[in-house]
């Protein structure tokens, strides 16, 4: 059975780290193809794991392009449609903003599910809940940067067909409010007895996460600690939560049958705690470690219903084939990879430590080393799949765990069950469960807010490159080799190499020069090989958040870039100073240019203008406008930055118009340049032919959004700077652009991530 799980597993991952286009009826002829070509030459042991490897191929690869065709029709893009949704889930409120997933009650331009945002509704939206509104969709789309989330990937793991917003007005109308039927309303029962109790306490969104599997409540802030600190696990049902509330019900299932009677009540209780748990996962909205711990669950209760011995490795072989088989996607997962890792290094560990006398257990000392020894192996043997998945390291998940997984395993999650299961005539011990629980977070919370400010609660780890790809091994030399073995050592070797891993920066004389996908707005960062500068930091959104969070800096971490020398703001405008905040509390900035005031930033800032110039490691920066003393305002204002690295130039622009783009143009301060950003997204008010002509460079940079309102950048002057004899790029349709300029070589080759990293799940615009 697990040779049979590895070759269906491998199958269904490969098609993940693929990027072909090719469509589901092609690639399916394509697969029998080749399965029947290897089943002729392989011999008759290895044709079943040809076969089955192929299966999982065919089995994700299906399942992937039935939810790509169920995504919606580019004809309805950006339309207004006026149409009837049911809300099938938990909203999300952040302010007067409210996130929600919901599905066309009788529409069939609407996907069968989609995900909006809707600023300002006129009431709080509830799961169950049937509106009349006006909405504009489009597809599935996300920004796509080294570093961050692929926001695409989530929309398809969620099964989304599109995004979009709700417009404002008299259209939006609630028809229904009372439709919710089954597990939904469970759910929602379940929900508002939380609420009524524990009101808007700072422990009632964990308290919900754990008891019916909704997280709104949970502030991206509260999951950063949680990430920081390793304990992301516990704020969301997983396998420790399943398997609590199976032990509870068995305990209770025995405790009262015995009372009818003597006799082998052990069967008729497994089947009670199997229910039970599997009630749970149903409620939990089945994500995945609660469904692989009731897959596990249900063949662990099988083989001992039939009187069978079968060892855990084959009940989790069995658990993830059930997982591959019912729904591959999930493979997708970071909750499936984790939780079957976790799981998977436990019984390992638990099989090395068959050798120790149990006697030797029950002491308190050995027992608590024990502890100590799970936490260590775990952090060491999951350091390669959390490096892959996030990007980092908790240095402080074992110390925390220590503490919090006793805590929820004996207070949390059995308080928060019993407090759900007793029926409103015991109102007040329900009650008392619940706040004892959310005591019991209070106190959690305080040591995760400690822990998560130390100094190296968790370390980033930059993006690996080359050979460094074999340090991840490293690691899993302690977990998988015995006790003793002298080449255990090297894994903690290993583990330092990662933890201390830069990427190669650019050689004396070149600068590396990225512009990244932040949307309708401006980031840029040049790195030389000992200096850094960014050149605007991307849009602020209504919602709070800002593209320096959720772009910038992750990209900086994502290089090892821990301090920027210099931050350029080129104007006040949000949608290139938005970020601004962000970066400045996350990462060391020596020094702040911008060119206009920026009020709602605290320490000094220098004005940008002419004649400003400085030189890093043979590449040389100077700034062209504004004019020294003049007072401009708004697009006016933008600092125009050349860079030049012997003969090669590259120009960023701002969001200059016109009227400056001719002032300069008069001046003859422009040379020819290799790479220019065009000004202001492409948008007619600028790009005039004189400043076009007098650049004349190879590639030209547009930053916009997507679909935006504006139509950026414009077509007509696209084909100004294509006529100029220029490539023009649009991080809209290539992603972050990354491009090299050297003294010695001149400009390379793009690097466009979309087109570059491209996965099947990303959009095709071709």
């Amino acid at each position: 059975m697990l040779r049979t799980c590895l070759c269906l597993l491998a199958g269904a991952i490969a098609p993940q780290l693929s990027s072909f286009p090719t469509s589901f009826d092609q690639l399916f002829l394509l697969l029998v193809a080749l399965g029947a070509a290897l089943i002729l030459l392989l011999p008759n042991v290895r044709r079943r794991d040809v076969l089955l490897f192929l299966t999982g191929v065919i089995l994700f690869w299906g399942s992937a392009q039935s939810i790509i065709d169920g995504r919606l029709d580019r004809d309805f893009e950006g339309d207004s449609i006026l149409t009837e949704l049911r809300i099938t889930d938990f909203p999300r409120m952040r302010g007067q903003s409210a996130a929600i997933l919901a599905t066309p009650v009788d529409d069939v331009r609407v996907p069968e599910r989609i995900r909006l945002s809707w600023q300002e509704p006129p009431v709080t939206p509830q799961i169950g809940d049937i509106w009349q509104l006006e909405i504009r969709l489009r597809r599935p789309r996300g920004n796509l940067n080294p570093g961050s989330m692929d926001f695409e990937a989530w929309l398809f793991r969620e099964r989304i067909g599109a995004s979009g917003y709700v417009v404002s007005g008299r259209r939006s109308i609630l028809l229904d409010s009372n439709t919710s039927r089954g597990i939904e309303r469970i759910r929602l029962t379940l929900h508002k007895k939380i609420i009524k109790i524990l009101g808007d306490s700072g422990s009632v969104g964990v308290v919900l996460a754990v008891a019916i599997g909704a997280r709104q409540r949970i502030s991206s802030a509260d999951w950063e600690r949680y990430a920081r600190t390793g304990t992301s696990h516990l704020m969301a049902i997983s396998g420790l939560h399943v398997g609590l509330a199976a032990v509870a019900a068995y305990l209770l299932a025995i405790g009262l049958l015995g009372l009818f009677g003597r006799g082998n009540h052990h069967f008729v209780a497994l089947i009670v705690a199997l229910l039970v748990a599997g009630m749970y996962v149903a409620v939990s909205g089945f994500a995945v470690p609660a469904r692989r711990a009731i897959l596990m669950l249900a063949v662990a209760t099988l083989i001992v219903l039939w009187r069978r011995e079968v060892s855990a490795a084959r009940v989790l072989a069995a658990a993830i084939i059930a997982i591959v088989c019912s729904d591959p996607v999930a493979t997708m997962e970071p909750g499936f990879k984790l939780s079957f890792a976790a799981v998977a290094i436990l019984f390992w560990f638990a099989k090395q430590r068959q050798a120790f006398p149990a006697q030797r257990w029950q002491r308190p000392v050995y027992a608590i080393r024990g502890l100590v020894l799970v936490q260590l192996m775990l952090l060491i043997s999951l350091m390669p799949l959390t490096i892959i998945l996030f990007d980092r390291v908790s240095l402080a998940a074992p110390l925390v765990n220590l503490v919090a997984v006793p805590l929820f395993s004996v207070v949390t999650v059995p308080c928060v069950l019993l407090g759900l299961a007793l029926p409103n005539a015991l109102h007040p011990l329900a009650e008392f469960c619940l706040r004892a629980a959310a005591v019991s977070i209070d106190w959690l919370e305080q040591l995760i807010t400690l822990a998560a400010r130390l100094p190296y609660a968790s370390v980033p780890i930059a993006s690996l490159e080359n050979f460094a790809w074999l340090l991840l091994c490293v690691p899993l030399v302690w977990a998988l080799l015995p006790p003793g073995w002298p080449a255990r050592r090297t894994a903690w070797l290993g583990a330092i190499a990662l933890l201390s891993w830069r990427p190669h920066v650019p050689p004396e004389g070149c600068v590396d020069i990225r512009a990244l996908d932040v949307g309708q707005g401006l980031a840029l960062v040049l790195q030389t090989r000992s200096r850094v500068l960014v050149y605007d930091t991307g849009p602020s959104w209504r919602g709070g958040r800002s593209a320096g969070e959720r772009i910038l800096v992750p990209y900086l971490r994502n290089r090892g870039l821990t301090r920027v020398d210099k931050l350029i703001v080129s104007h006040a405008d949000l949608d290139h100073a938005g970020g601004v905040q962000a970066l400045l509390a996350e990462v060391q900035v020596d020094e702040l240019l911008a060119g206009e005031d920026l009020p709602w930033i605290s320490r000094p800032i220098s004005q940008c203008s002419e004649g400003m110039n400085w030189s890093w490691n043979a590449v040389n920066f100077s700034i062209l406008q504004p004019p020294r003393g003049a007072n401009l305002q708004g697009n006016a204002a933008s600092c125009v930055l050349l860079i030049e690295a012997g003969q090669h130039r590259a120009l960023l622009s701002g969001d200059i118009e016109a009227q400056t783009e001719a002032a300069l143009v008069r001046q003859r301060i422009l040379p020819e340049v290799d790479l220019v950003t065009v000004p202001h997204h492409g948008s007619r008010t600028s790009s005039i032919g004189p400043f076009v002509r007098a650049l004349t460079p190879s590639v030209a940079l547009v930053s916009a959004g997507y679909g935006n309102r504006w139509g950026f950048p414009k077509a007509d002057v696209v084909a100004r700077w294509r006529a100029s004899g220029a490539t023009v790029l649009n991080t809209a349709d290539s992603g972050s652009i990354r491009v090299r300029m050297c003294v010695q070589g001149g400009l390379s080759e793009p690097f466009e991530w979309r087109i570059e990293r491209r996965r099947l799940w990303h959009e095709d615009d071709s």
